[in-house]
């Protein structure tokens, strides 16, 4: 192959990594706002609907452990709850074996809305994949989950070079600092 060929080649290869990096960000971008959407007509913004599915599959957890499971901090968790709760949708109480403890409980009024999110995850859901084949889907599911192990190998690497070196030693865990990070900035936005 000439070399004004392979130049070609790799430009084109570059170009199109480009394009579907664009495209990624954007139908992220779009699934979050037709979701977005599609839960406000529930009283719900972003984010909270994690926290009550995360509560309806596990009731009555620490706001820590709520955190935990979703791969945020707990303060973002706490400030979610309260909303949640002055919505009527959560409750809060003492831990029976531990004072100092919170615990998260659905209300009623929460459990209705259970199935109100979850027919909005599928609706959101069917009008993204609307003339996609299963494998279709298969498909692209493996090579997102891909990008992403690439993503994560890639941030992991370059965030632990940046660390202190007892701290890259094992005294934290940078991917559950930068996991953190990403999805506070999503749940702030609640």
């Amino acid at each position: 192959m000439s070399a004004k060929k392979k130049t070609k080649v790799k430009k084109s290869r570059k170009s199109d990594q480009a394009e579907a990096f664009l495209m990624i960000n954007q139908v992220a971008r779009n699934a979050r706002t037709a979701l977005s959407r599609n839960l406000l007509d529930l009283g719900l913004y972003a984010g909270q609907d994690g926290v009550m599915l995360a509560l309806d599959a596990d009731d009555g957890q620490t706001p820590g452990a709520i955190a935990a499971s979703l791969g945020v901090k707990a303060p973002t968790v706490t400030k979610t709850i309260g909303r949640l709760a002055a919505q009527g949708f959560l409750r809060r109480e003492g831990s029976p074996d531990d004072g100092r403890m919170m615990l998260v409980f659905l209300t009623e009024s929460g459990r209705d809305q259970i199935k109100s999110i979850r027919k909005s995850q599928r609706k959101t859901e069917k009008a993204a994949f609307a003339g996609l084949k299963k494998k279709e889907v298969g498909e692209l599911l493996a090579l997102l989950s891909t990008i992403d192990t690439n993503i994560l190998a890639s941030l992991r690497s370059d965030f632990v070079s940046t660390l202190p070196r007892n701290t890259a030693n094992g005294a934290v865990d940078p991917m559950d600092q930068i996991s953190s990070v990403v999805e506070d900035e999503a749940m702030d936005a609640d």
